[in-house]
């Protein structure tokens, strides 16, 4: 009997936890499907009366979503794959390679992750402007390429391989860079699965950077493009949420997509070393 309280308290804990976290994604996508006079209505009403597709419409039509969306692509992708390439070359130094003050450089990777990010927009931002590179794309992309976070996740992974093969592969002829290329990243799959998915996940949602070095409004990646949407006089919510509907699409389905990986490699990073 006891047994089957516990598990009764559990459902019940496990559902409130859940109908809380998925409530407010709930109340985005009514409130996108619902005319802007009924979301004004007080009290607020738990499912549309009239739902209409009305403000997609207006999303589409009177902003510039198409370019905000490309650019977010096109930062998100960019960031992903330079911050795998470029943390992995990092990792595996640090858990393959033997040279003077290793550790030390480890330590000071990954003790930057103390640092707030709001320390390091000035300095950011001068090298930006000194490069030329403001109001581009690649004053997004550039300054987020090197992650100590993903370094630190993927230098876990790495360690944990064995030394075995990397030495079977020098026996057999393999340089330094072929080791890596050929057998230390194909066996790194679930962890660059998972960094992949974190990394994509805050260039998409990056909001402040972006704000920072960009002008141009065709420029704006979409979470930038969505701020511009609210006026001065009125807040229009249902054209607002459904431009958050719109962004917040491709993210659960790369999460779903990719859920396996993403806590394979959670589970399998470790923290040896």
């Amino acid at each position: 009997m006891k047994k089957i309280f516990k598990l009764l308290a559990i459902a019940l804990v496990l559902g409130i936890w859940s109908v809380s976290t998925l409530f407010p994604l709930y109340w985005m996508a009514q409130t996108s499907l619902t005319p802007e006079e009924d979301i004004r209505q007080i009290p607020p009403k738990l499912f549309p009366s009239r739902p209409t597709l009305q403000n997609f419409r207006d999303l589409f039509t009177y902003s510039q979503i198409w370019d905000w969306s490309v650019n977010s692509l096109f930062i998100s992708i960019s960031i992903t794959a330079g911050s795998i390439f470029v943390c992995s070359l990092a990792a595996y130094a640090l858990a393959k390679m033997n040279f003077k003050g290793k550790r030390l450089l480890f330590i000071a990777i990954v003790s930057t992750i103390m640092v707030p990010p709001q320390v390091t927009l000035l300095p950011a931002f001068l090298l930006i402007n000194k490069f030329g590179l403001l109001d581009t794309l690649w004053a997004v992309i550039i300054p987020s390429l090197a992650s100590p976070y993903t370094i630190f996740m993927m230098r876990q992974f790495m360690f944990s391989i064995s030394q075995d093969y990397m030495d079977a592969a020098r026996i057999d002829g393999a340089t330094e860079w072929g080791i890596y290329w050929r057998v230390i990243l194909p066996m790194s799959k679930p962890v660059i699965a998972a960094a992949s998915i974190f990394t994509f996940i805050s260039s998409w949602n990056a909001f402040l950077w972006p704000l920072i070095v960009l002008n141009t409004p065709s420029k704006y990646p979409l979470t930038v493009g969505l701020a511009t949407l609210q006026r001065l006089e009125m807040t229009q919510f249902g054209l607002q949420m459904a431009g958050s509907m719109v962004s917040a699409i491709p993210m659960v389905v790369i999460f779903f997509a990719f859920q396996r990986y993403f806590v394979k490699g959670l589970m399998t990073g470790g923290t040896k070393g």
